[in-house]
């Protein structure tokens, strides 16, 4: 039987619950004060409290589960409430949250109204320790119920049948770094889960076996377990690890050259009863772009292979640190009795299922790769103390409160983390998770801001290579992946009206999101439908020992249709423009007057330029048929081409834009010559 079972069982049979019970507990004053008379010989009654209960283990027709009541009128609650009445005061927020959403209006229920509750416990899966958590729901009139999550002291009453507590707040204590070490311990047997193993240590790390006197260690072949750092700089650290401070940092790093943050972690590496930790200022030598380069490229090693990463999540910068104790949450919970299957009586917490808070961490591009790579994550968030692994995203206490963030972070598919040896050689094209989990990735990457917009692909190098090991058949080229092209092509910024402009700077080809910034959307990587071929496609890579990282030229060369068009950016509309002069040089700019010959779909700018601020000429090259629409790519012509292209009578092209014409006569487009084209 499982616990909870056991508990149905015994509360089945607890005479203090049932309507002839002979026995009644004696309730304290802080107790009873809590809740109104009304709701003490309603809801709070041993019958009613035992109803809302059970209704947890009812399997068949559960929303009929549960205490039903109806509530006294709503200005006798609104009296309540002035008494302090924690019930009444939770139901009438959901109450007028209904009645607005009924009437359609703002204003208060009328005084003399009732409303018809159920009351019920529920049994809810979730990340946490045990599997699953305990909520109660809260149904008006049969509309659909908040969630409430529900925890109570440890020396309450109720500890024993609500298993959950408030979050951690003291995270720096003796209590959180047992906590920690008791999730690493629990993550060894996550069959999901990577085991840590004693490996290579990083060309450099920090020695913390002294906190009072830390320095660097260069390794010489050591194996040993280590701890890395991810946080968000967030300022300028003037006292990193350069070629002229490096021999005395290995003697010895001054405390006082060494940031709030990175003390901390090191406060914790020790706690945890490990001796290196990796921490990017310190561990790279900051005015070598060589080694730079060196170590950036080791990036998916460093984070993979740690004992554990410590995520500073909550530091808005380097010198804000993170072990602070933390704040209560608001709002506060709501502190109600509890009737306890064996006729205690102690008292529950609610809160709404609130996500957690969104943490400054999340907002760099550096520290997503860093997360995802790292196999177990001791996250310390705004409100608590967070362990994450590839099985569980729990808070480290077992509280049930504000666990998964808003914009949760993807993981990367269990396979990914296999020994080399292990990950199946595929000639097939991909997985789909591994590629659901490569768009999710980029997706939020994308979101994400970079101190240097030329790091867009080296930010990202360190999850390509770990992705690469799995689809280590095919090649990866500026942001895209060979064996999805064509249909990978089809990605489109999705920021709206938030567009950025073009980056002065060169980063990588038209054709690849990496050319951009803002955030990018890639809805598939099927080549279902495709319309074109890639007869090549090639990138120069700036760094031969990052074949992942930065490009410094790219070009594609497509068989495809292209078809003429006028483009208006400011509304985005797409129209035909039949009869445009075949040679690009010949265009004249549009008037919006011309382009009255019907719409045919519309487009998304891939930035803010000169060609995206006016109505003008396009070229629409055609990738993929859905059935209801063509989708492809806007280009427009480029002027200077090499002399090889125009051998090969090749015209080149620059990409600006995604459409999708779903109003085109499409047999006629479908019915037009291919051509080659190059994209650069």
């Amino acid at each position: 039987m499982t616990r909870l079972e056991d508990e149905a069982q015994a509360v089945s049979s607890d005479n203090c619950l049932s309507s002839h019970a002979p026995c009644i507990p004696s309730v304290s004053p802080e107790i009873r004060r809590l809740v109104c008379e009304p709701c003490w010989r309603t809801v709070f009654s041993a019958d009613s409290f035992h109803t809302a209960w059970v209704a947890q283990f009812v399997s068949t027709s559960p929303e009929s589960a549960g205490f039903s009541y109806t509530t006294p009128a709503w200005e006798e609650m609104q009296h309540s409430i002035d008494l302090m009445c924690e019930w009444c005061d939770l139901v009438c927020e959901e109450i007028e949250f209904y009645y607005h959403h009924k009437t359609k209006t703002k204003e208060a229920p009328p005084a003399d109204s009732t409303f018809q509750l159920r009351v019920r416990f529920r049994q809810e899966s979730g990340n946490i320790a045990d599997g699953s958590i305990i909520t109660l729901q809260l149904v008006v009139e049969n509309s659909w119920p908040p969630v409430y999550l529900i925890h109570t002291a440890a020396d309450d009453q109720a500890a024993r049948f609500i298993h959950h507590r408030e979050v951690l707040l003291h995270v720096d204590s003796t209590l959180g770094y047992d906590l920690i070490k008791k999730c690493v311990g629990d993550c060894l047997r996550h069959e999901r889960c990577p085991p840590p193993l004693r490996t290579l240590l990083p060309t450099r790390v920090i020695d913390c076996a002294n906190p009072e006197l830390p320095c660097l260690f260069v390794n010489q072949g050591i194996e040993d377990n280590y701890v890395a750092l991810s946080y968000a700089w967030g300022e300028k650290q003037p006292h990193c690890t350069t070629t002229i401070n490096l021999d005395s940092y290995i003697a010895g790093i001054p405390l006082q050259n060494i940031p709030k943050t990175i003390m901390d972690a090191i406060k914790v590496t020790q706690k945890l009863g490990l001796r290196f930790l990796w921490v990017d200022a310190l561990c790279i030598l900051q005015d070598s772009d060589d080694d730079k380069a060196q170590e950036i490229a080791q990036m998916r090693r460093i984070f993979r292979d740690a004992y554990v990463t410590i995520i500073a999540a909550c530091a808005h910068k380097v010198s804000n640190g993170f072990l602070h104790r933390r704040s209560t949450w608001h709002p506060t919970a709501s502190t109600l009795p509890f009737r306890c299957p064996d006729g205690g009586i102690g008292t529950m917490q609610l809160r709404g299922g609130q996500y957690a808070p969104k943490e400054p961490v999340n907002e760099r591009a550096w520290c997503l790769e860093e997360r995802v790579l790292s196999p177990r994550r001791v996250i310390y968030a705004s409100h608590t103390l967070q362990y994450e692994c590839q099985t569980t995203h729990i808070n480290v206490n077992g509280a049930p409160n504000f666990i998964e963030p808003f914009d949760g972070i993807p993981r990367l598919p269990d396979r990914i983390f296999l020994p080399t040896p292990a990950i199946p050689n595929s000639d097939l094209p991909a997985d789909e998770d591994v590629a659901k989990a490569w768009r999710d990735i980029l997706n939020l990457y994308t979101q994400r801001t970079l101190t240097k917009p030329r790091d867009r692909l080296v930010a990202l190098s360190g999850i390509v290579e770990q992705f690469h090991r799995f689809w280590s058949h095919t090649t990866y080229i500026a942001g895209l992946w060979e064996h999805q092209l064509p249909g990978c092509l089809l990605w489109y910024q999705s920021s709206g009206s938030q567009c950025c402009t073009r980056p002065d700077r060169y980063r990588a080809p038209s054709w690849s999101w990496a050319s951009t910034d803002g955030e990018v959307t890639m809805t598939s990587c099927s080549n279902q439908g495709v319309l074109c071929t890639i007869i090549q496609c090639d990138v120069i890579v700036a760094r031969e020992m990052n074949p992942y990282g930065e490009v410094t030229a790219g070009s594609l060369v497509l068989d495809t249709i292209l078809q003429p068009a006028v483009w208006d950016p400011v509304e985005g509309e797409l129209f035909d423009a039949a009869g445009v002069p075949t040679d690009p040089l010949e265009w004249p700019e549009l008037t919006r007057s011309d382009s009255e010959r019907g719409e045919i779909g519309y487009v998304v700018r891939d930035a803010i330029e000169t060609v995206s601020e006016r109505i003008g000429k396009v070229r629409l090259a055609l990738v993929s048929n859905t059935g209801n629409a063509l989708l492809g790519l806007v280009l427009i012509p480029v002027t200077s081409q090499t002399s090889s292209a125009e051998q090969n009578d090749c015209p080149s092209f620059r990409r600006v834009g995604w459409f999708t014409a779903p109003f085109c006569d499409k047999s006629a487009w479908l019915s037009s010559s291919y051509q080659h084209i190059k994209i650069i």
